[in-house]
């Protein structure tokens, strides 16, 4: 049966991202394996084949582990089962462009010849780029799917990106980054403490922050001499994942959850030193609990949760209150007294103030012009986009925007 669910599970993912996914086995590994290489092609499989071999000396039940090749090319692995042999693998893929600097800096830390600079950036030209947080996620979701525990699986780093085959230290980077200690100061204060989730659950951010500063230390505090900002990285992005977590429990429809997860996981990915991430976790727990507090459908019913979401991914397009009734399966009517009931507004109030906060939102964060903005909220009538918007705010749009550049 998991077999099943892992095959399906590959053919879904290849589907949908353009990183290879695949299953692999020791045994398997072990019968490809080569000492030396003839050509371009041969030549990388040797190289993952030997960081693959150093990932099976080390790799536990239920742990991702991000691999580096020295050709900077990345991997995700989850060992499913170590016992069984069963391990799921994504990749390559890479998180920015390999420029031609470092082609010949790769290129002499494996002591290659120059002849294979043209090759290997057609190579880099085929592998697909992506950004890593997305591929953890995945990796979380099937390992909760498999294993039923829903606490984040732990993170291995093995970087082999730096050291020519030469070098006889080349498996010193397969050892496990010994990354428990801080983990478990994460795991205390993002896991066990499971107060805090329960306060970003409820949208009450001023429990959160009490609780947070009660238990909170800095980047610098939980990190020692042999964490890299990759580590503390991916320690942050479990808590990105978890908070997220906390929040759809909270009731926050996924379209929210998924915009402020992807922020994040950007932010973090592209955060440049250890300062700068150093308040990032706080930062995150607040942004957690007030999008629950904006966002949360819990206390509705599950026929009202579902006409705000069709409203809210349906903001550009002509939405009537028949048309929603339709999509939800009542009656318009039905629809009109349920919704006034549980909300205390009719449908079309709430469209149109849903719409005026969207637009708000474009004004302050793009610039898109006024009737762009007025297309992507349904409101391709200006005259119409103006009057609205002047009786919610009591200014024009443009006004509100000129008032924003004068701050």
């Amino acid at each position: 049966m998991q077999s099943d669910i892992l095959d399906y599970t590959i053919k879904l993912l290849s589907k949908c991202i353009p990183v290879k996914v695949r299953q692999f086995k020791k045994s398997t590994l072990e019968y490809l394996y080569i000492d030396s290489y003839s050509d371009f092609s041969s030549m990388i499989n040797y190289y993952l084949t030997k960081c693959l071999k150093n990932y099976l000396n080390q790799c536990e039940d239920s742990v991702i582990t991000n691999i580096i090749t020295p050709f900077n090319t990345q991997y995700y692995t989850l060992c499913i089962s170590k016992e069984h042999d069963e391990h799921l693998m994504i990749g390559p893929f890479l998180e920015d462009p390999i420029t031609g600097n470092l082609v010949y800096e790769i290129i002499s830390n494996l002591q290659l010849s120059l002849d294979y600079a043209a090759k290997l950036k057609l190579y880099y030209q085929s592998v697909p780029s992506i950004d890593s947080a997305e591929i953890f996620e995945i990796l979380y979701t099937i390992n909760e799917y498999i294993t039923g525990n829903s606490n984040p699986p732990k993170i291995h780093n093995l970087d082999l990106s730096i050291l020519s085959k030469q070098d006889s230290s080349y498996d010193i980077f397969s050892e496990d980054m010994n990354r428990t200690s801080m983990y478990k100061i994460l795991e205390e204060r993002y896991i066990l403490e499971g107060k805090l989730l329960s306060y970003i659950t409820k949208g009450d951010i001023n429990r959160a922050q009490a609780h947070f500063e009660k238990y909170n230390s800095n980047i610098s505090e939980i990190s020692n001499a042999s964490d890299s900002i990759r580590d503390i990285k991916n320690l942050l992005l479990s808590g990105n994942t978890l908070f997220r977590k906390a929040s759809h429990m909270g009731g926050v429809p996924p379209i929210y959850l998924d915009e402020l997860s992807r922020k994040w996981a950007k932010k973090i990915e592209h955060a440049p030193s250890f300062e700068a991430l150093n308040n990032f976790a706080p930062e995150m727990v607040r942004s957690y609990c007030l999008l629950t507090k904006k966002h949360s459908l819990s206390q509705f019913s599950p026929t009202i949760k579902d006409t705000f979401n069709f409203i809210n991914l349906n903001l550009s397009s002509n939405l009537t209150v028949k048309k929603v009734a339709n999509e939800i399966g009542l009656s318009p009517d039905h629809l009109t007294r349920l919704f006034k009931k549980e909300t205390g507004m009719n449908i079309i109030t709430y469209i149109n103030k849903k719409r005026i906060d969207t637009a708000l939102e474009l004004l302050k964060t793009t610039d898109l012009s006024i009737a762009e903005i007025g297309d992507l909220i349904g409101l391709n009538n200006t005259s119409y986009f103006y009057t609205l918007f002047k009786k919610e705010t009591g200014m024009s749009p443009k006004q509100y925007r000129s008032s924003l550049s004068s701050k």
